[in-house]
C-alpha cells in the first residue's frame, strides 16, 4: 500500500463502508477529486474484489462489491440492506417532511444546511408535522413520555449525525449540513424502485400467461 497518509485514510474508509463526501471528509474527497488517485484507489480494490463507485449526482464515492454473485458477498450486502430497510419507512417519512420545514422547500439533498430552530419553527405552526415527527420518531425507536417537538427533532438530529446523515455545523448543535449519504440512499431507493417495477412487470405477464393458458385448457376462443 501507498505510504500517502490521504492513501491509507481513502482505503481504510472505503473499506469500513464508508461514504465520502466534500462534507463529511472533505480532504478524502479531494483526494478522490483526482483521476490519478481514483485510478490508484481503484487499482488497489480490485484484486480485494471491490470497485470504487460514485453515487448519480457525482456527490459521493463509496466501495462496491465486483462479484456480487458469490455467497459469501451475498450474505455481506443482505446483511447491509437489512440494516438499511430497518429504517427505511423512516427515513422516507423524513425525506418527506423535510419538504415542508426546510428554507429549500424540497426533500432533503446532500450538502443542504439544517437549522434546527428553522424547521422546529415549521413544525410546531403545524399539528400535522407533530403528528409526523412523532411518527418517525418511533420509527426510530426515539419514544418519550411528553409530546415534546423540540425535544423530539433535537433526538431526531443526533440520531441522523450518528448515522452519518448529517455533520454538525459549528459547536452550538443547532446546525447540520446534509452529507453524501443522502446521495447514496436516495440511489437505492431508485434501485429498488425499479426493482419493484420489474418484479410487478413479471408478475403481470406470468398472470397473463396464465390465463392463456387457462382459457386454452377450457377452449376459450
Amino acid at each position: 500500500m501507498s505510504t500517502d497518509p490521504l492513501f491509507r485514510a481513502t482505503m481504510e474508509h472505503l473499506l469500513q463502508g464508508g461514504v465520502v463526501c466534500s462534507v463529511a471528509t472533505p480532504e478524502i474527497h479531494n483526494y478522490l477529486a483526482s483521476t490519478a488517485n481514483q485510478e490508484q484507489v481503484s487499482a488497489y480494490l480490485s484484486p480485494l474484489g471491490r470497485g470504487l463507485a460514485q453515487t448519480r449526482d457525482m456527490v459521493s464515492f463509496y466501495a462496491v462489491y465486483l462479484d456480487t454473485d458469490d455467497a459469501s458477498t451475498r450474505r455481506i450486502l443482505r446483511h447491509q440492506f437489512d440494516d438499511l430497510t430497518n429504517n427505511w419507512e423512516a427515513m422516507i417519512r423524513w425525506l418527506r417532511m423535510s419538504r415542508s420545514t426546510s428554507e429549500q422547500h424540497h426533500p432533503i439533498v446532500a450538502m443542504d444546511v439544517i437549522s434546527e430552530s428553522e424547521w422546529l419553527k415549521a413544525i410546531e405552526s403545524s399539528s400535522a408535522l407533530q403528528d409526523e415527527l412523532e411518527v418517525i420518531a418511533t420509527k426510530f425507536g426515539l419514544r418519550g413520555k411528553v409530546r415534546d417537538p423540540r425535544q423530539r427533532l433535537r433526538h431526531l438530529l443526533e440520531k441522523l449525525d450518528k448515522m452519518g446523515y448529517l455533520e454538525p455545523i459549528g459547536t452550538s448543535g443547532s446546525m447540520y449540513q446534509a452529507t453524501g449519504k443522502w446521495s447514496l440512499l436516495r440511489d437505492l431507493m431508485e434501485w429498488v424502485r425499479q426493482q419493484e417495477g420489474i418484479e410487478a412487470a413479471e408478475r403481470e405477464e406470468e398472470e397473463e400467461l396464465s390465463q392463456d393458458q387457462e382459457d386454452l385448457f377450457h377452449g376459450a376462443p
